[in-house]
């Protein structure tokens, strides 16, 4: 699948998950990345991705429930599971800022080590 066929319907997704309650807005859907590995789109406040086509799905729903699972230690989804699109799973994330990769000094070190710690205690699911 090519990106010209993917981008409008992951362009939607985001658009529906940032605006659950709305009929429209004047805000503008944007790129973050369109890589093989993932395309990623961000519209206001949500991004949705694209994972790699044939990401298994066990394991991916298995992170994204462990996020949903630590809102304190991991940035919840904005959707439960990962959903179908063509050959793509997609997940449904608020959007954070990114630690800019020209400056990873400027990254908040400190806080990402608690944030480990706190990931560390955490019990393991069952299964």
């Amino acid at each position: 699948m090519t990106a010209d066929a993917l981008l409008p319907e992951l362009t939607a997704r985001a658009v529906r998950a940032a605006h659950r309650d709305a009929d429209g807005c004047p805000c503008e859907a944007g790129v973050l990345a369109a890589r093989p590995d993932a395309t990623v789109v961000r519209h206001a406040g949500a991004v949705a991705k694209a994972h790699a086509p044939g990401t298994d799905p066990g394991p991916l729903a298995l992170r994204v429930a462990t996020a949903a699972r630590l809102p304190g230690v991991l940035l919840p989804p904005l959707a439960p599971h990962p959903a179908p699109l063509h050959d793509r799973l997609v997940t449904l994330w608020p959007y954070g800022a990114p630690v800019d990769p020209d400056d990873p000094d400027a990254a908040p070190w400190e806080a990402a080590a608690t944030l480990l710690a706190r990931l560390h205690r955490s019990p393991v699911p069952p299964g």
